[in-house]
Parts: structure tokens; C-alpha cells; sequence
């Protein structure tokens, strides 16, 4: 088998060569990671019941589309929406629930478009832009079921981001941060915060998602 691995990764490109590569690393993270808990995404409870739509290649955030519904959520908060496609994502599987999908400035879409401009979700999420760092947040505050952080696409916002988004929960809110196992940045920050919180931080695994929940939604958690 060593030596099928060894063969195989020469005749490949190189492309696939990385992504080996990549998948290695990303193991030996999880297994070494001191603080973040990792668990099977069969132990959120009644996520077997949950049906979602969209593309299958954003299984991310039809993920997180689907802890949107078995959290109950009536509010969400969407930091480094880019495209927008996770917004829409999120108002097109959870038609009550309203979206604040927020931005940098200098991180629009070419043409200035999002994916949920001229959809019948579009009444029902407010665009948000500024720095998180500086933002005034408390309009909504306390207000906020989940929270969404796309830390791939903002590992320079993941302080702030992370701290706004507290400041935002509701009783029972949750936090869902995308990049945790891609980005050394979010990794790292993930591990350090999690001992200071009041509840464990969990990472899914086969995913990039990590979950701070103040909901008992974990199976055998916390």
C-alpha cells in the first residue's frame, strides 16, 4: 500500500499530489488539537431529520443551513458573505428567518452583485458593510440566534469578528466559524478562545465548520 501511495503520487499532477498533502495535514491538526472537540456530525441532535437544498458543493453551509432550522433561528448574522451565496442559502432554506448579511467594503462581488439580488429571499436580508473592528453592533445585540463567520474568506477578522459575534447572541445562540481545519489562523484562534468559554467549542468532522452553541444540541455533549 506504502508503495502504491509513493508510485501514485508521483504520477499524478501536481494538483492532486497537494490535496493529498493538504488532506495529511489536516488530520494530524485535528488529532493535535488541543482545546476544539472533535465530533461526527450524527451527534447534533435530529440532524438526520433536517432536509436542505442547494448546491452540492457548498456542503458547508447547507450544514449550517440545516443547525439554522434545528436551532430554531429567527435571526442570523452573516459575516464575509462575499457573493452572498451562503446568505441566500440560509433565507432560501429557513423562509421566517431574517439574514444580516455583512461585509468589508472593499470585498464586493465583480458588478457589485450578490446571489440573492432579485430572489424572492432578497426582502428578508439587510446588507451590512464596514470593519468589524469598528462597527456599531449594538442595534442588534442580544438579538442574534446564530451566527455565521466565513473565517477562510476574513482569517484577518476572526478577532473581531469572533468578539462582535458574542456580543450579538441571544440566551441560547450558537456560532458557526468555516475554516477551521484550512486555516492556521482560525485553528490557532479556535484552540487558544475555547478554553475561556462556558461551553466546549465542537469541530464536525469531514467538515470546516467549528460550533459554539449555547444550545445542549450535541448528543452525549457537552
Amino acid at each position: 500500500m506504502v508503495a502504491g501511495v509513493i508510485r501514485n503520487s508521483f504520477a499524478e499532477p501536481k494538483g492532486v499530489r497537494r490535496r493529498l498533502l493538504d488532506n495529511l495535514w489536516i488530520e494530524l491538526k485535528r488529532y493535535g488539537a488541543p482545546n476544539v472537540r472533535n465530533i461526527e456530525l450524527s451527534r447534533i441532535r435530529d440532524i438526520q431529520s433536517v432536509r436542505v437544498e442547494g448546491p452540492v458543493v457548498r456542503h458547508g453551509a447547507l450544514i449550517v443551513s440545516a443547525l439554522s432550522m434545528l436551532l430554531e433561528s429567527e435571526q442570523i448574522f452573516d459575516f464575509g458573505t462575499s457573493e452572498g451565496e451562503t446568505s441566500w442559502l440560509l433565507a432560501h432554506n429557513h423562509p421566517k428567518v431574517r439574514i444580516y448579511a455583512f461585509d468589508g467594503e472593499s470585498s464586493s462581488p465583480a458588478g457589485g452583485r450578490r446571489r440573492f439580488d432579485d430572489t424572492i429571499e432578497a426582502s428578508r436580508i439587510t446588507e451590512l458593510r464596514g470593519d468589524s473592528a469598528t462597527f456599531d453592533f449594538s442595534p442588534y445585540s442580544g438579538l442574534i440566534d446564530l451566527v455565521h463567520i466565513d473565517a477562510s474568506r476574513r482569517p484577518g477578522s476572526i478577532r473581531s469578528d469572533t468578539d462582535a459575534a458574542f456580543s450579538l447572541l441571544s440566551e441560547l445562540g450558537s456560532i458557526v466559524w468555516y475554516g477551521y481545519t484550512n486555516s492556521p489562523g482560525v485553528y490557532a484562534f479556535l484552540n487558544q478562545l475555547a478554553p475561556s468559554l462556558d461551553r466546549p467549542i465542537y469541530h464536525f468532522l469531514g467538515t470546516r465548520l467549528a460550533l459554539y452553541s449555547r444550545w445542549d444540541i450535541v448528543i452525549g455533549g457537552p
